[in-house]
């Protein structure tokens, strides 16, 4: 978001925050409870895993404006790459036993909401296919990119098919 919205928020800023990850999800534990945690997570792993290895982030806004970072890897690095690329194979079986993989496979009247993730996973793809050098993501994660591409937009036809017919 904060790279769509460049104009009024600085990358790995708000955005990149532990304290305002957790108070926006706030209203998603009051209302899903449980089955919003593995959001949290993947969240979590975005900002712990990914950008405070490749830089730093305000990690406790707005508490604090401080920067922090572990190491200064590349973001489209190896071992951030495989870091993610483990992190695909073990959220699978997990959306699996959790039902959130059925649940996408299914028509539901919030699959609409897919075209945030889905844009999300296209924009780097797209970078990938401009230039080699400065993509935000390495060749290793085109394949799961690729899978939640379709997964979402199938997601996304499907909901589109039922509000169609029910129209009709």
């Amino acid at each position: 978001m904060d790279l769509i919205f460049s104009s009024f928020l600085f990358h790995r800023g708000p955005t990149h925050s532990i304290v305002a990850i957790t108070v926006l999800m706030i209203p998603f534990f009051i209302i899903y409870r449980k089955k919003s945690i593995p959001y949290f997570a993947a969240l979590l792993s975005h900002i712990l895993i990914g950008d405070l290895f490749t830089g730093g982030i305000e990690l406790f806004w707005p508490l604090s404006q401080g920067w922090f970072g572990v190491f200064n890897y590349e973001s489209n690095g190896l071992p951030i790459a495989l870091t993610e690329l483990l992190l695909f194979i073990v959220s699978l079986p997990l959306m699996y036993k959790m039902g959130d993989l059925q649940t996408l496979l299914k028509p539901n009247k919030k699959n609409w909401a897919l075209i945030i993730p889905f844009l999300a996973v296209l924009g780097p793809l797209l970078w990938l296919l401009r230039g080699w050098q400065d993509s935000p993501i390495s060749i290793v994660l085109v394949a799961p990119s690729l899978f939640w591409l379709a997964l979402f937009t199938y997601s996304i036809l499907i909901w589109l098919r039922a509000l169609i017919a029910k129209k009709s």
